[in-house]
């Protein structure tokens, strides 16, 4: 379920209502005033997001009382993110709805990330999408990011696209104000530049680039106001040059601090941000901080931290927003965990609309 097999370099009266429905409960007084007017997606989604992973509603029920409750129970806790397969949400949106439904229970905010790569369901590989296999057994499909020319897998692009624009519908339509989305990746929804993807006949930097530069202008398409979307600029491989051309890309195509668009460093942890091998590596990634682009966080694993020394980091690299696996909150020092929850939350709450 969680990295350990490789090196990460890494307006509506309905919607209006849902908001309502799934008020964070950071603070009483903030939220009051977060739903009393429209606010921007950053002031939305500010603060500590509950990070789990599923991939079936069974599943999600089994860890609803002993994993997520004691996680969205701890005060100014802001939601409960839910990362899941594409092929677990292809058919329909339950295992979504039934997320759903926990987060608005314990009256915190709900956001979704799906994984592509071997998630990616069967019939997109069945209508033509290239991809290669992993080293696994049996070996799974990932979609490739591009054609044996080096033009796009238009296939994969399509299928990517439609699933987006159904997931930005339904977060209008229930209030949500963040949507994760995936790259091509492997096993998780980050990037990947690892020597599988290298070794495709039709790879070149730059045709790998421009693959992901068009499903950042996927998520932007669908993006808007009341809707971020968010993409994590770590991932596997040699990728340091390339966060910093996506996170160019974005500025370029919606200005500085756009609050309609995050990006994540996936590798928060005791040796940084981006889970890079080396130190070297990591302040290599570092330059992304510098550019004029909204920023979360995701914990690169569930365990139990230094959390005093682990927040340091968000307010040194200005993020607006963190995610903790559920695990975290069952362990011995949830108390301190939950001191900088606060802390953080009501930073964030101070700061205003970054």
């Amino acid at each position: 379920m969680f990295r350990t097999d490789f090196f990460r370099f890494g307006n509506r009266p309905l919607a209006a209502l849902a908001a309502i429905l799934v008020a964070p409960a950071c603070c009483a007084a903030s939220a009051a005033q977060d739903h009393a007017k429209q606010v921007s997606n950053a002031e939305a989604v500010r603060g500590t997001w509950v990070l789990q992973q599923v991939a079936s509603e069974p599943e999600l029920r089994r860890l609803a009382e002993k994993t997520l409750k004691p996680a969205l129970t701890m005060p100014h806790v802001r939601g409960l993110c839910l990362r899941v397969p594409w092929k677990a949400i292809d058919r329909d949106f339950s295992l979504l709805e039934a997320g759903l439904k926990i987060a608005r229970e314990h009256r915190v905010a709900f956001s979704v990330r799906f994984m592509a790569g071997r998630h990616t369901p069967g019939r997109v590989f069945e209508k033509g999408c290239r991809h290669y296999l992993t080293d696994r057994r049996p070996a799974e499909r990932v979609p490739a990011p591009f054609l044996e020319d080096g033009s796009p897998n238009d296939v994969f692009e399509k299928e990517y696209e439609a699933l987006v624009a159904r997931l930005a519908g339904w977060c209008r339509a229930n209030g949500v104000r963040l949507l994760h989305l995936a790259w091509y990746g492997q096993d998780w929804a980050e990037l990947n530049h690892g020597r599988e993807v290298r070794a495709l006949r039709g790879y070149s930097y730059e045709n790998w680039l421009r693959a992901h530069r068009r499903l950042v202008d996927v998520g932007l398409k669908y993006a808007g106001a009341d809707l971020a979307v968010e993409l994590p600029l770590s991932g596997h491989g040699p990728l340091t040059e390339a966060a910093a051309a996506l996170a160019d890309h974005v500025v370029a195509r919606i200005g500085p601090s756009n609050p309609i668009f995050f990006c994540q460093a996936n590798g928060w942890g005791p040796r940084g941000d981006w889970g890079a091998p080396t130190p070297e590596i990591e302040a290599a990634f570092d330059r992304v901080w510098q550019k004029p682009i909204l920023r979360g966080q995701q914990a690169i694993q569930p365990s139990d931290y230094d959390w005093p020394e682990l927040y340091r980091k968000l307010y040194e690299n200005r993020a607006t927003y963190c995610e903790v696996y559920a695990p975290s909150f069952t362990l011995k020092r949830k108390d301190k965990l939950a001191e900088e929850i606060r802390r953080f939350a009501e930073d964030r709450h101070a700061a205003g609309n970054p």
